[in-house]
């Protein structure tokens, strides 16, 4: 059943008033589903599979940028489905009532647009690959490795490097700082779901920031929000706090005598991931591309890596939010690249694998909707909440083992293969993993030219059949 909402103002819904069916109501529109996680759809065309329905939020938000002067916006479950024409300042709530559970407050919010891409800027970064430190990005990597929970998550935090040290020592001077209390109030257990969202809203949204001349933090205008939609955004939120925790903990003066470090780092990630190999490999399997590359890393980070993708004027940016790249002394120099390319490669994948998932989506929540055939909780095991993310967590690590397969020779992959199925399974929890890769890799040695749709619709119906 679909239900269509035209047109709602914030101070309609103030008044109680909403437009559904143009009459006056007291209630909120609300949908039903039978599943966690559901789907939105903007414009008809760009669908976003992967929301998941939080009753806990009050309210669960959806920021919108308003890209033309009105943005079509529709959720759809399982069973049940509605629609909005939304403007750039209006805010629409309605009820999303999923069985067995308390109704989620749900709110679109159409905000301005997003991202601006000049001419400029396009004809400066088309088909090219820029990796960074951003300074901003350090602080928030700072602040989370000084919080409570930051000096036990080595997820989120590597605490086994002389840099660790420093930082430390330089920081926790100020760990009662003001901003550490907002830190410690969002980012409370190890591998929490909701501690994880908060950490890489903060580092992710972070990256959107420059300090200026005065020392003021400033939002750089290219792309205003860079941390998932399903988020705030809590740079600008603390704008204030950020700004006195840098002035008075010294932070520009230790990033800059930092630098030196820093620029090592981009070097040694530069010779360990030839990212324009992986984009042509990937533009080649899935037949579609992105115009710009762009890894952020910090070298506090552990291993919580996330992605996103920007588009406008005609141009897309892929940022990737990862962690450093390093030397393993027991392994060669092939498989040392494979070890570093699998983890910049694995968010890159997202940005292709994702799209196509949206195509299957209700296939892979029947066949993946038996969680504990796939995963086992823990480790963080808990970000991965639907079908569809532990469906994309499985193919996009999988995709790189085609890639290894057609890169490197069959004695480095005989070393690699191994490492990577028992990273999946014994430490990251998706305990059939080296089936699922086994599988894969057998479909694509029997046919190297197999499109990416074949390759889904078998692996889709393996797995249902394991399941």
């Amino acid at each position: 059943m679909k239900k269509s909402v035209p047109y709602v103002t914030a101070a309609a819904l103030a008044l109680g008033f909403t437009t559904c069916l143009a009459q006056k109501t007291q209630e909120l529109p609300s949908i039903n589903s039978n599943v966690e996680t559901i789907t939105y759809v903007l414009n008809s065309t760009d669908r976003h599979a992967g929301w998941r329905i939080s009753p806990e939020q009050k309210p669960d938000r959806l920021s919108v940028e308003c890209k033309q002067k009105v943005t079509k916006v529709a959720f759809v479950t399982d069973v049940d489905s509605i629609e909005f024409l939304v403007k750039e300042g209006d805010t629409v709530r309605f009820y999303v009532q999923q069985a067995g559970r308390e109704k989620a407050l749900t709110e679109i919010v159409g905000v301005p647009k997003n991202v601006n891409f000049s001419k400029k800027y396009i004809r400066e970064n088309e088909g090219k690959f820029a990796v960074e430190v951003p300074e901003v990005h350090e602080l928030a990597n700072i602040l989370v490795a000084i919080s409570n929970i930051g000096q036990q998550d080595s997820n989120m935090v590597d605490m086994t490097t002389p840099y660790h040290k420093e930082v430390m020592a330089h920081f926790s001077p100020y760990k009662n700082h003001p901003i550490m209390d907002v830190v410690n109030k969002h980012i409370t257990k190890v591998f929490d779901k909701d501690s994880y969202w908060y950490y890489y809203a903060m580092k992710m949204n972070a990256c959107a920031y420059v300090f200026d001349k005065n020392g003021s933090i400033k939002n750089a205008g290219i792309i205003r929000k860079m941390g998932f939609d399903n988020q705030g955004d809590p740079i600008l939120a603390n704008l204030a706090l950020l700004e006195d925790f840098a002035r008075k903990s010294n932070f520009r003066e230790f990033y800059k005598q930092h630098q030196p470090y820093y620029n090592d780092l981009v070097k040694t990630y530069h010779a360990l991931n030839p990212i324009d190999q992986q984009q042509a490999w990937l533009e080649d399997k899935f037949k579609f591309k992105y115009g710009n590359y762009l890894v952020t890393f910090s070298p506090l980070v552990g291993g919580a890596h996330s992605t996103m993708s920007f588009e406008d004027n005609g141009f897309e940016q892929t940022v990737m939010f990862v962690r450093r790249a390093d030397l393993k002394p027991e392994y060669n120099e092939k498989v040392n690249e494979m070890r570093n390319s699998r983890v910049v490669f694995t968010e890159i994948d997202h940005n292709f694998v994702n799209p196509t998932s949206d195509k299957y989506a209700a296939q892979i929540n029947e066949v993946f909707g038996d969680r504990a055939k796939w995963v086992v909780e823990g480790n963080g095991t808990s970000a991965y909440s639907s079908p569809y993310n532990v469906f994309n967590e499985y193919m996009t690590w999988s995709v790189y083992s085609l890639y290894c397969l057609d890169k490197f020779s069959a004695e480095d992959n005989a070393t690699f293969i191994p490492l990577m199925v028992n990273q999946m399974e014994k430490k990251r929890g998706f305990v059939r993993f080296g089936d699922f890769n086994q599988k894969l890799l057998s479909l694509y040695k029997a046919n190297p030219k197999i499109s990416i749709d074949e390759l889904y619709t078998s692996m889709l119906d393996w797995s249902k059949v394991l399941q």
